[in-house]
Parts: structure tokens; sequence; C-alpha cells
């Protein structure tokens, strides 16, 4: 029983030790992770910041930190220190629409405008996929370039063939801003002829003085059907 005694004593006092060293050590990067992403989801920028920085000083090449990093750094009001962390996530992996969208926030918070300006461009003409031109589009008209956004727009519109109704509720807002009514309606119906059951989509369309309901439905002019089978 002496023996026994003892082992357990023993086992005891080792777990103790392990408890006491777990405490006054580095938290686990896991742990960190979580942390950092819990902070930013509850509106504490400047706790996500640590913790994303934490994980980064320790492991520089985890993107995912890099880019909760960077999150952080825009809601915290830092958005140039963010410039460097998100080019560098999207160097990684350059087609994550996220990690461009990002960036682009960045850049325009920072008012970087000739940066941002060439790097939508560029993204738009090596990838020339829908989601880029929107992003152009979207964020040349913030900056003023009305022309460019229209243009970039209408060019996702054309790319996207009449598939996607958040591309043409883009197009109304563009054309709302302008005060252009009836371009502005005329493309909430093409959005509408696309997906009927969008709660926000029926909400723009009667914001904008419009009934929702068959007849107000009309196909895209970028519609292309598909290809039979």
């Amino acid at each position: 029983m002496a023996g026994v005694a003892k082992k357990f004593g023993s086992v005891a006092l080792m777990a103790g030790v392990l408890l006491l060293t777990s405490c006054g050590g580095q938290r686990p990067l896991h742990v960190v992770l979580k942390d950092g992403n819990h902070a930013l989801r509850t509106g504490d920028p400047t706790a996500a910041v640590a913790d994303f920085g934490e994980y980064v000083e320790r492991k520089p090449d985890y993107i995912e930190a890099r880019y909760g990093l960077g999150r952080a750094l825009i809601a915290a009001g830092r958005p140039r220190e963010a410039v460097e962390h998100l080019i560098f996530v999207l160097d990684v992996d350059p087609l994550n629409d996220a990690y461009a969208d990002s960036l682009a926030e960045a850049m325009y918070a920072s008012n970087e405008r000739d940066a941002l300006t060439a790097f939508l461009a560029r993204y738009a003409s090596e990838r020339g996929r829908v989601t880029d031109f929107t992003r152009q589009g979207v964020y040349a008209q913030k900056l003023g370039n009305l022309d460019e956004a229209q243009q970039a727009l209408r060019t996702a519109a054309k790319l996207d063939q009449g598939r996607t109704a958040r591309v043409q509720r883009t197009l109304a807002n563009f054309y709302g801003s302008l005060g252009d009514r009836e371009r502005q309606v005329e493309r909430l119906r093409m959005a509408y002829w696309i997906n009927a059951t969008d709660d926000g989509l029926v909400e723009q369309i009667r914001a904008a003085g419009e009934v929702p309901g068959p007849t107000f439905a009309k196909q895209p002019t970028e519609w292309v059907a598909p290809a039979p089978r």
C-alpha cells in the first residue's frame, strides 16, 4: 500500500509540475489562433492584433494567421500596416477572393489610391474573373472614377452571362447612386429574374419604390443560355 501511495503521489506531483509549467509558459498556437478569431468576431480588434501578432511572430509562414492579423489591423484603424500582411497572403494564394478583397479594403482605407488602382487593374487583366471586375468597379466608384466603374461592372455582367443576381444588384446600386432610376430598376428586374427568392433583393426592389412579382422580372441583357449537353 505504501508503494502504491508513493506511486500515486509521484503522479500527482508530476501533474502539478506540468500544470504550473503550462500556466507559466506560452499558449499553444491553436489557442492563440482561437483567441484571435474570437476577439475579432466579438469586436475587440486590439486583442485580436495582439493574438494574431503573437502567432505570426512564432510562425510567420502560416497565412491564415497573417490574414487574421491583416483583418484585425484594419478593424483597429491601422490599415497601412495591414497591407504588407495581406500582400504576403495573396502572393501565397493569388486566387483567394477574400484575401484580394481585404487588400483592396486596406489600400482604400490607407488612401493608397494609385497602388489600389494598379492592383485592381492588374487583377482584372490577368485573372479576368467576374469577381475581379466587380471589385474593380466597386472601388473605381469609391475613388470617383465613374466611367471606369461602369465599364468594369458591365464587363463583370457580360462575363457572368446573366447567371448571378449579385452582379446585377451591384450594377443597380451603381446606377442608383447616380440617380439613374431607369437603369437602376432595369438591373433590379434582371436580378429578380435570376433569383426571385433573395430576401435582400426583394427589400432592395421595394426600397426603390417597385413591387416585386412575376411581371417585374426581366431576362438579363447579358443572358447566354447554357449549351445543351
